[in-house]
């Protein structure tokens, strides 16, 4: 179940969200779950590596996130920070794994919109998930490549 009224400003920013390209209001309200909103403080943690209690893909409305993942010893390292239009968590879903990296907030009023999105149903919104899973692919894809120049 899912509050309208943080949908409502899910998709008043849809636009921005790469995931949603092409999908207009009716197939995001098909496809979202549950939605929530949230506001952290500076250095506050959003998800830990390895956590397993959610499914939520989160869009960074204010402020900005620094991703994070521990070694071998358990000693955390950031490795990128991520602005505001930024999606995080979008690894989780996908791999039904506990998260891939950590991620907190790098400044005090960071807010963000968590969704997750049902599982999948054929029928008359299958179109809405292939515009869906085609975006997290690209998405993904340019993860990727990215870095992949940074390593090199």
């Amino acid at each position: 179940m899912h509050d309208e009224k943080t949908l409502e400003q899910l998709l008043k920013v849809k636009d921005r969200i790469s995931f949603f390209k092409d999908l207009n209001d009716e197939e995001i309200r098909f496809l979202i779950k549950d939605i929530v909103f949230k506001r952290f403080e500076n250095n506050e943690i959003i998800f830990s590596q390895g956590e397993n209690k959610d499914e939520y893909i989160y869009y960074i409305m204010k402020g900005f996130v620094n991703i994070n993942l521990r070694d071998e010893f358990g000693i955390r390292k950031n490795v990128a920070t991520v602005h505001h239009g930024s999606v995080i968590g979008e690894m989780k879903p996908i791999l039904d794994e506990g998260r891939t990296a950590g991620c907190v907030a790098g400044t005090a009023g960071a807010v963000v919109i968590g969704f997750t999105i049902k599982h999948y149903a054929s029928g008359i919104q299958s179109d809405a998930y292939a515009k869906f899973y085609r975006n997290m692919a690209y998405i993904l894809a340019k993860k990727i490549k990215e870095t992949n120049k940074r390593v090199r």
